[in-house]
């Protein structure tokens, strides 16, 4: 082995490639860092775009968050909201309602589609508060789900009751619109009463 100066010439060889592989060690551990930090990002951004989603897209949204926020959003009933000029649709959910639920994502589109053009009050109709039961009894409610239709003029038409196809809902709130007959009547817990107005109901 050949020294120079009292130093061996293999020493500055395997001190390089100990230097080296150092150098190797960290790249290494920069490449994963970066993977990690990467992976960290699009989590994140899925996340909120699987979040965003759901809140733009209700069809895949959870029914009962659906059915909940119609119900936040829904406006108060009162006279006012029966003399406004504008039709109401009261639809009366209950959580264990399946067919509520299947029915929520096609409720939330048809609300958005009338919006301002129809009232839509959503009413979680299994909750035993003064407000949700009085509503619950005003409208004669005994099954779930039931979507109470009132005219303009605050006349309590019909009540729908069960699974309803988005057509059937759709062409009774444009013969609500235009104030024509409703294609299509379902149970009238009305029949024989004259006390049919919504407005009269002493809100």
């Amino acid at each position: 082995m050949a020294l120079l100066l009292g130093k061996s010439v293999n020493d500055d060889g395997a001190a390089a490639a100990r230097e080296r592989e150092r150098e190797a060690a960290v790249e290494a551990l920069n490449v994963e860092r970066r993977e990690n930090m990467r992976v960290a990002l699009g989590s994140g951004l899925g996340g909120a775009l699987l979040y965003g989603g759901q809140r733009l897209n209700p069809l895949r949204a959870d029914p009962l968050v659906i059915l909940r926020e119609m119900e936040r959003d829904s406006p108060p009933v009162d006279a006012q909201l029966f003399t406004n000029g504008r039709p109401t649709v009261i639809d009366f959910y209950a959580p264990w309602c399946e067919n509520c639920k299947t029915m929520a994502p096609s409720m939330r589109t048809i609300e958005k589609e009338y919006s301002g053009r129809v009232n839509f009050v959503t009413v979680d109709g299994s909750r035993s508060d003064t407000s949700s039961q009085r509503l619950v009894q005003r409208f004669r409610v005994d099954a779930i789900p039931h979507i109470a239709l009132v005219s303009a003029r605050g006349e309590i038409l019909t009540a729908l009751i069960g699974l309803i196809p988005k057509e059937v809902l759709k062409a009774d709130f444009d013969a609500l619109l235009s104030d024509r007959p409703l294609p299509y009547i379902g149970y009238d817990a009305f029949d024989g009463d004259v006390t049919r107005s919504a407005v009269d109901q002493g809100w």
